[in-house]
């Protein structure tokens, strides 16, 4: 039995549609065992000869290996431009550490700097991935250094910024040599009185 539902009715009233797959010719002692699967339509795109799931042809897969080489050069190009968004979170960092040098503009301004360096140095494995001997990535690769080498540009220009660099003639004074004096000149001297 089943029980009466939230508005006084039976359950069956309550339900808004209730319905059952088992017919007199697909139940056996009163239990359904399924749907017949001859009284069923065919799902959308099933195909029953046995011809049509033959191996794919030349042509199909010649222009699915196009259409893999196009995505990968498609990624590719995705990661060669990674840099770009990186450059700008960077540069505001940067921005907000200020120009005095205190511990946490250097640490910014190293860590802007260290992250590009590596990722340049990790080019050829961040590219393994797309260079199939298929596809060339070379390009991207040079968009890829390029982009971290302008962000390592930016740092260097921000530590010159800092006084970190050596840019100042004050800053080379320890080497340079003492000059010697051609003539001197001394004060009058009296010569005898």
């Amino acid at each position: 039995a089943r029980p009466p539902s939230r508005h006084g009715g039976s359950a069956m009233s309550s339900r808004r549609w209730d319905f059952s797959l088992a017919t007199e010719s697909n139940t056996k002692g009163g239990r359904a065992e399924g749907p017949s699967s001859s009284h069923l339509p065919k799902p959308p795109g099933f195909v029953e000869h046995a011809e049509a799931l033959a191996a794919p042809t030349s042509a199909t897969l010649t222009k699915a290996k196009g259409d893999v080489a196009k995505l990968k050069v498609k990624k590719a190009w995705e990661v060669a431009f990674s840099p770009g968004p990186q450059f700008a979170m960077n540069a505001f960092m940067l921005w907000m550490s200020g120009n005095q040098p205190n511990i946490f503009s250097i640490m910014i301004t190293s860590y802007v700097m260290y992250n590009p360096i590596k990722a340049i140095f990790g080019a050829g494995q961040t590219f393994a991935r797309f260079g199939d001997g298929q596809t060339d990535v070379t390009l991207q690769k040079i968009t890829f250094v390029l982009l971290n080498a302008a962000v390592c540009g930016f740092g260097v220009l921000k530590m010159s910024w800092l006084g970190l660099l050596p840019t100042e003639p004050a800053d080379w004074i320890a080497f340079y040599s003492v000059r010697t004096a051609a003539e001197t000149a001394t004060g009058g001297v009296p010569l005898g009185q």
